[in-house]
């Protein structure tokens, strides 16, 4: 990328008065590593979470489900794969957004930081969204699978109000904790790049 020719085209926006141009070159370079790494952070994301949703529609060969079970596990899948695709529509649609051009302009950065931000939060959604699906899977093998100790656990929280209050507190610990788990994971793929490029326009704000 051209750095000289970036800052040219930031001065040029500057004539409507409504833009800060940096400073110097360098806080447009200090700006492309983070974008850079976002693009990487995100193509990673990608294709991880792409192989698990294939991986999932193998589950029933790799840990069998009573043939009851199979007929209605596909119905909760294709939910889960068109829950999927709208999501990775707007994923590649920002991903996509974050091209060579990102920094051209003062607008077009602000426009990433506030896209990757809704991005986030999108999300999260996705993946809150998903959880009571992941329950609904579990319940399959739970009941395909009588004799097991779960199984019988749920049997016995049917007659004993104690039973059933363990087994909701730590169905709300697991929540918490893939919560938990969720915005760590955030933090640490996204959260830090996108701090960096927020730090960076605090810095063009300082200087206009």
């Amino acid at each position: 990328m051209n750095f000289d020719d970036i800052k040219s085209a930031w001065n040029n926006d500057n004539e409507s008065g409504n833009v800060v141009v940096p400073s110097s070159v360098d806080q447009l370079k200090t700006l492309q590593l983070p974008v850079e790494k976002l693009r990487k952070a995100m193509q990673m994301e990608f294709f991880v979470q792409l192989f698990s949703l294939v991986l999932i529609a193998f589950t029933p060969k790799i840990f069998p489900l009573d043939p009851v079970m199979v007929v209605p596990f596909y119905a909760v899948y294709l939910v889960v794969i068109a829950i999927s695709v709208q999501y990775y529509y707007k994923f590649n649609t920002f991903y996509k957004s974050l091209g060579t051009n990102t920094l051209s302009s003062k607008d077009n950065l602000y426009a990433l930081y506030y896209e990757a931000r809704l991005n986030i939060e999108m999300y999260k959604a996705y993946t809150y969204t998903l959880l009571p699906f992941a329950l609904i899977i579990g319940v399959m093998y739970m009941v395909s699978h009588k004799s097991s100790e779960m199984t019988s656990l749920l049997a016995k929280a049917a007659d004993h109000r104690g039973i059933a209050l363990g087994l909701a507190a730590a169905f709300v610990l697991l929540v918490l904790l893939i919560t938990a788990l969720t915005e760590i994971w955030i933090k640490q793929s996204y959260g830090k790049y996108l701090k960096q490029i927020g730090q960076v326009l605090e810095q063009f704000k300082e200087n206009s």
